[in-house]
């Protein structure tokens, strides 16, 4: 395959590959690994693969390299940044001392945050597909794919005006239900 056919290729299933990461992982740096560990797979198995079939291949691969990337977390990437934080120093890691009189380190801190605040944007999305279907997608555009105002209205049909008016009940709707957990994380 030539460079040519493959940023063609590229181009062409790139949002597709990020969404269906995305969906498994509600994380757009991860969701981004995914789906360059997706295309480097494509690029190795591309012979392989049915060339009417590039989407469901592509989508299938993303949709499980995510699932195994949050099987391998807790063990992996937990770890590494346990690493990381003992690399930087000791100010960040808070030392505690247990009624035992044992230290323990907890400088997961800040792992332990982004999970809640991962869980906490998944709810969100979760109530949103719930509520509201265009104002998921509008969403996933917009945050995931990086989407402008005019590509979400062609993909869904709908004028400029309609994509600003539906993002913006949204967000009311969103401040008025989740603004206090949010201000408590």
């Amino acid at each position: 395959m030539t460079e040519e056919k493959f940023r063609e290729i590229f181009h062409q299933y790139y949002r597709l590959v990020m969404k269906a990461a995305y969906c498994v992982l509600y994380d757009a740096d991860f969701s981004q690994d995914i789906c360059q560990e997706t295309f480097l797979t494509f690029l190795e198995k591309v012979d392989t693969v049915d060339k009417t079939r590039y989407a469901e291949w592509l989508s299938v691969c993303a949709r499980r390299k995510a699932i195994d990337f949050c099987k391998k977390a807790y063990q992996v990437h937990e770890v590494t940044a346990g690493d990381c934080a003992e690399k930087a120093g000791a100010e960040k890691m808070a030392d505690k001392i247990d009624s035992g009189g044992k230290s323990t380190r907890f400088y997961n801190d800040e792992m332990a945050e982004m999970m809640v605040h991962k869980e906490f944007t998944g709810k969100i999305l979760n109530s949103l597909r719930t509520k509201n279907t265009d104002w998921y997608e509008i969403t996933v555009r917009t945050y995931v794919m990086g989407e402008n105002d005019e590509e979400i209205a062609c993909a869904l049909g709908i004028t400029i005006g309609n994509v600003r008016t539906k993002r913006h009940r949204m967000m009311e709707w969103l401040k008025q239900r989740y603004q206090s957990e949010y201000d408590s994380l």
